[in-house]
């Protein structure tokens, strides 16, 4: 018989045994179907300890986001070759992609729910897995190859819609043979929209002509 840990032996060890397994039950699950009693029997301990370590579990989630953030982030960032710049806003967007549906219920999580969303640290507005995307896009803006704009606005309409696309591909095209050929229409034309020779710059310059 497993004996449940006083509050003097709620360690690290068990913080961080009780935050790997919701995030691993997470990853497939959306946050209101954890369940912090079997969670807790799964650590030998009870559900006294999570809201000790972690305040309950509105602050348990808050951990697991956090982890998320640094799992996708890391990801974006290994998608990253420094063949072309282009190339690498491809590779990163279709990273995006496959982290989202390989971990859905992290990605509601960590992208779904900005009550949630983890920062980058005080102040800040950005979650950790911004960074490689704004990074990415200011350097297509530096180099002439995206037009001039707002690097956050820029990033975040790009974002938006991967978000948009990859939602409805994990709602209601799951397992559809064409999903991933209507994302790679989407990615191209949005990339198309930014670029510094696109349509909308064209479009722009024949309305002020």
């Amino acid at each position: 018989m497993t004996r449940t840990p006083t509050h003097a032996q709620y360690d690290e060890a068990l913080r961080q045994g009780i935050l790997e397994e919701a995030t691993r039950r997470l990853r497939d699950a959306v946050p209101e179907k954890l369940g912090l009693r079997p969670l807790a029997a799964s650590q030998g301990t009870s559900t006294t300890a999570i809201y000790t370590m972690f305040g309950g579990k509105s602050g348990l989630l808050a951990a697991v986001a956090v982890e998320a953030d640094r799992s996708l982030a890391a990801t974006l960032r290994g998608a990253l070759r420094h063949d072309s710049l282009e190339t690498d806003m491809r590779s990163l967007c279709r990273a995006y992609r496959r982290w989202a549906l390989e971990n859905e219920g992290l990605y509601a999580l960590v992208v779904g729910e900005p009550t949630r969303s983890p920062r980058t640290g005080p102040g800040s507005g950005d979650p950790r897995w911004r960074e490689p995307l704004l990074e990415i896009v200011d350097a297509l803006v530096d180099e002439g190859a995206f037009r001039s704009s707002d690097v956050h606005e820029t990033a975040t309409s790009i974002w938006a819609s991967l978000h948009g696309v990859v939602s409805l591909e994990l709602s209601a095209w799951r397992g559809s043979p064409s999903a991933e050929q209507y994302f790679e229409t989407q990615l191209a034309a949005v990339l198309r929209s930014w670029a510094a020779d696109g349509p909308t710059a064209a479009s722009s310059t024949g309305t002020a002509g």
